[in-house]
């Protein structure tokens, strides 16, 4: 058997972090209060919710709680579908994890003034998948831990800035 945290999860979560008073060391960027002791925090990568996101846990296998945006449809599924629902706060942390998508059009330095706004707004990048050009058009997808979640409208606005990117937002379901 495998613990939980390396199973793959079947409701678009990432992989399981530690809650907040659990007691294993809490996953930074993701400080959630789980009405369910000792229980590991898993962020839903379908929804990627962040403070101050109004979000719902959901008891999922082995004393794992999924924790998703309050809206999400994932999180109404389980609902419907009867999975228990489990207490879920944000903690007192300040620092937030969002995958963020940037659609542009191709052009030399392109990565570089993305990454150079990302880095005067704050954001740590955790990870960057860009996709191959095609038809001129640049799929990118960042996962960053920013100081808090306050940071995140201005991070969005600075990357559309960007000479060649057309549109940024939230990711809806775990980045690629």
């Amino acid at each position: 058997d495998r613990p939980a945290e390396a199973e793959a999860p079947a409701d678009g979560a990432g992989p399981a972090r530690p809650a907040a008073g659990a007691p294993a060391a809490p996953f930074p960027g993701a400080d959630v209060i789980v009405d369910m002791p000792g229980a590991a925090v898993r962020l839903a990568g379908c929804c990627t919710p962040v403070p101050p996101d109004d979000i719902n846990g959901f008891a999922v296998r082995g004393g794992v709680v999924t924790v998703h945006r309050a809206e999400c449809a994932v999180a109404e599924r389980m609902r419907e579908r009867g999975r228990t629902e489990v207490g879920v706060r944000w903690g007192d942390s300040a620092g937030c994890r969002v995958t963020l998508v940037a659609e542009s059009f191709g052009r030399p330095h392109l990565l570089a003034d993305l990454t150079e706004v990302m880095a005067l707004e704050g954001a740590e990048i955790i990870s960057a998948t860009v996709a191959p050009p095609t038809e001129q058009r640049v799929h990118h997808s960042y996962t960053l831990q920013l100081p808090d979640a306050a940071h995140l409208p201005a991070l969005m606005r600075a990357m559309r800035d960007v000479p060649g990117v057309y549109d940024v937002s939230r990711a809806q379901g775990p980045a690629s």
